[in-house]
Formats: structure tokens, C-alpha cells, sequence
């Protein structure tokens, strides 16, 4: 049986969606010309280390750097001049009427004040970047240079939201622009693609059963689907929420949270054997960075082996603690203000690892203690977007939205490695590692006319 819950958000949300793509390729065709483009080769978080330090600061990394990376094609206007402050609150109003509170697809809160904002930009960013601060040091590189490769997503302005690595070693890209799931063989290079049986199916978040079946969330339709490869046969579910994170639980049931659910925020489970959908509820919790009838944007989301579901909230600033068993929800502040915690990880003794990402920092939450721990991440403002942990070592892997740098942390020592990425503009979505291989793999891209790709590191043994 499959349960299909009502959806009259749906056309709203799939509109928003259609806006969205409109708008990312009317912002790319406003891009410099290349050779405007070229005058710097500063990355995004050399950009972002010119804006001062403070609330401002991070508050406009949580509503404007989720889908651009802050290079001087943002920072310059199109005929290659410098943005002034009326220019910054011209595209901030812009913003906020596209995707602002209110809008189908809320990313942007009601905080920021274009004329203030625009201001504020045009004094920080009148000088250049420094950026040889941001060449890393011999002490934070790897004893042994590793094998990094990049294959190029076969649509170049599509977006690889998610990928998982298949159990015989084939790479599953979602296609959120193009509605379908890249395959690519890494021992050939080459890809394949299979479609997604939903209309406008936006596949955003990607898991893996037992079974090696796809379980897929599709976010304008409101939907979850699972695929079984062998069978070539597809299974789908709605639920009436735009959903963004993904899990299946040692149980079988499937996890996921609610994007821009608000007043209620919805944590919800499928159990594919029974078509059956649970809801669970998030008390809220008013603060200075989500107040009261804005959406805590409900973020990142995983299970532990104990089946105690762990999620956080990108603007809210908390981690939540779900035990399905008892209902029970607590809620914990991250001890940084304007944190933006986004997907965390689980490791093998624990432990909840979060990337803190307007913070730049590495949070670890201790379940038995109830306390967290902080380390600034080496590379300053390189924001911190996922977090993996290798199950078979601990070894915990990050990856950054502007840094253009995938970062190792080994918790015993308590020692950063950085490993530098080819590509400039490599905004981290995605992290899956491989253990039986031995590698990382991540997928990466970032609007405007910056083509997607996917990547895999290979750390030398």
C-alpha cells in the first residue's frame, strides 16, 4: 500500500523551483566576460576573509552563500566595475523577493536590510583579496600527495545535489536540475543516466538500502521513491512536504525531514513494507537567528546504530535528538551564535560530528555528556557544509562551500589535513566515502556557469 498524503503547497513549491532555475541562469548570463573573470584567482573564502567578523558577517553567510560561491564575478558588476551599495541593494531585494520569507522556497530570512547590507558590502570588498594567506602550509598538507580526479558532470550547469557509491564501485549522482540520476563507472570515466518516472521529480537527497535498492527525495513533488535496479521497477510515496536530507534506518524505515516545515517543523519516516508515514513534530524554539513563523530550515539528517535520529537546523542553530521509540525530542543550542550547522555524521564510537558553517568551525556533540566540542577549521572561512565520518578508522572528512579544499580531521591526534581541489568555485554539497576502496568521493557546483563535477580523492596509504 502507498500512502499519498495531500500536497497544496505542491505547485507552489514546483513553481518556486522553476523561479529558482530562471534565476540562476538569468544571474549567469549577467557573468563578466572571461577575460573580467580572470583578473583574480582568489577563492571564495579569500573573498568572504575581506568581510569583518562578526554577526553581520555570519548571518549573511546563512542567507547568501548556500548557492553562490562569492568570487569576483559576484563582487564585480557586469561591465567588470565594482559593485557599489546601491548596486549590492538592488540584488538583495531581488533575492529576498524570490526567495525570501513568504516565497515558496524560503532560503533567505527576514533579517537582512538591503540599503544596511549594501552598505555594508560595498566598504568591505573595495580593496582585493589577499590571496596568498590562503595558500596552504606544508604542515596541514598530506605526507604524501594524493590522486585527486575530477569527472565533469555531462550537463555542465545541472546540479549534483547528492552521490552515494554503489556496493560494485559505480557512482550515483542526483540530477536535481535535470530530473534524473547520473551513473558514472569510475574505471571508464564515462556516464549513464536512468530517469526518474515523476514529473519535474528535483531529486535532491540519495541513500542506499541493504538491498543496494536507490531511495531518492524529490522536492518540488513532495515524494520519496525507491528504485530496485534489478527489477528495473520503481515504488513512490508522498508525503506533503518539500524534503531535503535522507536516511535509512538499520529497521528498514526511511528517514527524512521537512525543509521549510514551520509551525509545525515535520521529521517524518516511510516504512516501505507497510507504505505507512510517520510524522514527528519539532517543539519550536524561537531565537535571535529564527524567530517566531520562520522556518528553522530543518538541514541535515542521520541515524545511529541505536535508531536515534539526529538533525539539524541550518538557520535555527540546534541539534535535535529523535527517539522514535518513545517520540522523545530534545533539542540542543550549538555553542556558537549563528552556527549553521548543516550534515552531520555519526561515528563509530558515537560521537555526532557537525559542520558549524557559518562559524568555520568543527563541532563534536557528545550524547552520553551532553556537550560539544569546537576546533576552528585551518582554512578561515572556507565554510564547512558536510561531514563524513570513515566508520572504518574515524577519520572525520569535510567538505567546504568556499575553501575549494576537502579537509581531513583525525580525532585522536586532533590534526587537520587539507587536500586542495583543481576546480575554483567547488561549493561541497556531498561527501560519500568509499572504506572498501579506500576512497572520497564528493560532488560540487555552484551558480552562476560554474560546471558541476564530481570528484574522488584517493589518499596515498
Amino acid at each position: 500500500m502507498k500512502v499519498r498524503w495531500a500536497l497544496p503547497g505542491g505547485l507552489v513549491l514546483a513553481t518556486a523551483l522553476a523561479v529558482l532555475l530562471v534565476a540562476w541562469h538569468t544571474e549567469a548570463q549577467s557573468t563578466p566576460a572571461p577575460d573580467q573573470q580572470a583578473r583574480s584567482t582568489a577563492s571564495g573564502a579569500a573573498w568572504l576573509s575581506m568581510l569583518p567578523d562578526g554577526e553581520t558577517k555570519r548571518r549573511f553567510i546563512l542567507d547568501c552563500t548556500g548557492c553562490h560561491v562569492w568570487t569576483e564575478d559576484w563582487v564585480r558588476a557586469a561591465d567588470g566595475s565594482r559593485r557599489d551599495a546601491g548596486a549590492w541593494a538592488t540584488s538583495i531585494r531581488k533575492m529576498v523577493g524570490m526567495f525570501g520569507q513568504g516565497t515558496g522556497f524560503p532560503i533567505i530570512s527576514s533579517w537582512p536590510d538591503a540599503d544596511a547590507l549594501g552598505m555594508w558590502l560595498e566598504e568591505a570588498w573595495r580593496g582585493e583579496p589577499d590571496a596568498a594567506r590562503f595558500s596552504v602550509p606544508a604542515s596541514l598538507l598530506p605526507p604524501s600527495p594524493p590522486q585527486i580526479t575530477e569527472y565533469p558532470i555531462p550537463v555542465p550547469m545541472d546540479l549534483p545535489h547528492d552521490l552515494m557509491v554503489a556496493a560494485d564501485g559505480e557512482v550515483l549522482i542526483t540530477g536535481m536540475f535535470t530530473h534524473q540520476v547520473y551513473r558514472l563507472d569510475p574505471a571508464t570515466g564515462t556516464f549513464s543516466t536512468t530517469a526518474i518516472p515523476v514529473p519535474n521529480a528535483n531529486p535532491r537527497a540519495l541513500d542506499l538500502d541493504a538491498q543496494g535498492r536507490w531511495l531518492l527525495l524529490l522536492g518540488g513533488p513532495g515524494a520519496i521513491t525507491r528504485y530496485d535496479p534489478g527489477a528495473d521497477a520503481w515504488e513512490t510515496a508522498r508525503f506533503g512536504a518539500y524534503p531535503h536530507s535522507i536516511r535509512v534506518a538499520p529497521d528498514g524505515r526511511v528517514w527524512w525531514n521537512g525543509h521549510f516545515t514551520a509551525e509545525p517543523e515535520v521529521i517524518g519516516a516511510w516504512n516501505p513494507a507497510t507504505g505507512t508515514i510517520e510524522r514527528f513534530t519539532v517543539p519550536p524554539r524561537p531565537t535571535a537567528d529564527s524567530p517566531a513563523g520562520e522556518s528553522t530550515i530543518p538541514y541535515g539528517l542521520r541515524v545511529a546504530p541505536d535508531g536515534i535520529v539526529w538533525a539539524t537546523q541550518l538557520r535555527g542553530g540546534h541539534l535535535i535528538r529523535l527517539d522514535p521509540a518513545t517520540g522523545d525530542i530534545r533539542q540542543y543550542r550549538m555553542p556558537s551564535a549563528h552556527a549553521g550547522p548543516r550534515r552531520p555524521d555519526v561515528a563509530p564510537d558515537g560521537m555526532i560530528w557537525i559542520p558549524a558553517y557559518s562559524a568555520g568551525k568543527l563541532a563534536r556533540f557528545d550524547p552520553r555528556t551532553e556537550t560539544f566540542r569546537e576546533w576552528d577549521l585551518p582554512v578561515r572561512d572556507a565554510l564547512p557544509d558536510i561531514v563524513r565520518v570513515d566508520q572504518s578508522n574515524g577519520t572525520v572528512w569535510i567538505g567546504t562551500g568556499h575553501g575549494d579544499v576537502m579537509v581531513s580531521f583525525d580525532p585522536t591526534q586532533e590534526r587537520f589535513t587539507v587536500y586542495s581541489l583543481p576546480t575554483r568555485g567547488a561549493l561541497i554539497r556531498h561527501i560519500d566515502i568509499d572504506e572498501e576502496r579506500g576512497e572520497v568521493w564528493a560532488a560540487y557546483g555552484a551558480s552562476p556557469g560554474i560546471p558541476s563535477k564530481v570528484t574522488r580523492i584517493r589518499p596515498a596509504r
